[in-house]
């Protein structure tokens, strides 16, 4: 059965942080489902636009393997604000799932729910401070079981490969690494 993955984008997404998450994770095999927030049409924080496979009403149906968040800003306050996604979060903590955010989402969006507390996470530095109670480490990828945190837009290859190897295994992250140059 293939690995799916949810990647929801708010009006104001880091584009290189959601677009690297995107390619690399659908070169590995899985089936990632790019949702939007308030429609299928979605601008990224440098105007870039996306259209997305579907709303994010349209995803509630499914469980998916890993749910990830690329940051931004105003992109992850948005994604804080919906509440849909917030009720898919809370599932996927439930159960169990991998969760994934990187930049600010981690701060912005995981910290509000109560989904960093005790873990050990990164984020983009000027959110520091936001992260509570969490265990802030100053690295550009953290992994605390099936939560997966980034630093920023310059770590997004590494956070990807990383969802790769959480969800594939390590073979299948050199594979991939070794096709994109980035080993």
């Amino acid at each position: 059965m293939p690995k799916t993955v949810l990647v929801p984008l708010a009006h104001g997404f880091e584009e290189i942080e959601a677009i690297t998450i995107i390619d690399v994770l659908r070169r590995a095999g899985a089936e990632v489902a790019v949702v939007g927030l308030g429609g299928v049409g979605v601008q990224g924080s440098r105007g870039l636009r996306v259209l997305a496979d579907m709303t994010i009403e349209d995803s509630r149906k499914t469980a998916f393997d890993l749910i990830a968040l690329p940051g931004g800003m105003p992109g992850a306050a948005n994604l804080a604000e919906n509440p849909t996604l917030a009720a898919l979060l809370k599932a996927q903590a439930e159960r169990g799932g991998f969760i994934a955010a990187i930049c600010a989402a981690p701060a912005l969006v995981l910290e509000p729910l109560g989904l960093l507390a005790g873990r050990k996470a990164t984020g983009y530095p000027s959110f520091a401070d936001r992260m509570g109670q969490a265990q802030r480490q100053d690295a550009p990828v953290v992994q605390d079981g099936n939560l997966i945190t980034g630093s920023g837009p310059g770590a997004a290859m590494a956070f990807a490969l990383r969802l790769v190897q959480v969800l594939f295994g390590e073979s299948k992250e050199q594979e991939v690494k070794k096709a994109l140059l980035a080993a």
